[in-house]
């Protein structure tokens, strides 16, 4: 229902720990989209081995509509989640890090989006759902034998802060530091770090 990403937020905050308001869009809704005609032939095109392009992936998931039910009740909680300020709408894919592979940048997630624009709001949802079928990820999965017939999307609504600094802790270091967390960080947002555009600054730390 949350996605990977979705499940581990809700952990944190069970644990106590800060973390920016939450709401999650789950992922029996991406079911339900995934499920319309249009979104069920693109589909199948695709694991059929048509490489179908991004852009039109995007299209089709974009140009489909959801029950008003489901479009009013995202809004609202949207709204809830944002309390005037602008919202992360990221990707929390039932198949996204798992213990011997990482999904890091496969996914899409978008930054800033304003919840007052129903939709601008709606459209960023499905954009996320349909970077799950993107070639880059798809050919991922299949190269590495990832099962993804039953493969489902989340969408985490969270609450932008005004980050001074951003990043990534890794607690198991990648570089093979026994018994360390690796720390990459940089100024501002994250995206450009997960993205691999910009060289973060990087701290080694015990556990």
């Amino acid at each position: 229902m949350l996605g990977g990403k979705g499940a581990a937020l809700d952990r944190l905050i069970g644990w106590g720990l800060t973390v920016p308001t939450t709401g999650v869009v789950p992922a029996s809704v991406y079911r339900l989209l995934v499920g319309m005609p249009a979104v069920e032939d693109l589909l199948g095109r695709v694991r059929a081995g048509d490489p179908v392009p991004a852009e039109e992936v995007d299209a089709v998931f974009a140009a489909q509509d959801l029950p008003p039910t489901l479009t009013d009740r995202v809004v609202s909680v949207a709204a809830e989640v944002a309390e005037g300020r602008t919202l992360a709408v990221r990707s929390s894919a039932t198949v996204e890090d798992l213990d011997q592979l990482s999904f890091a940048g496969q996914y899409r997630s978008l930054l800033d989006i304003d919840p007052e624009d129903p939709e601008i709001l709606l459209r960023s949802v499905k954009l996320v759902w349909a970077s799950l079928w993107h070639p880059a990820p798809h050919s991922y999965r299949s190269t590495l034998g990832v099962d993804d017939r039953d493969i489902a999307m989340a969408v985490v609504l969270m609450r932008m802060v005004p980050a001074r600094h951003a990043g990534v802790v890794f607690t198991v270091d990648p570089g093979g530091t026994a018994g360390a967390a690796r720390i990459e960080a940089v100024e501002g947002l994250a995206e450009s770090l997960v993205s691999g555009d910009r060289t973060p600054e990087a701290f080694v730390a015990d556990r």
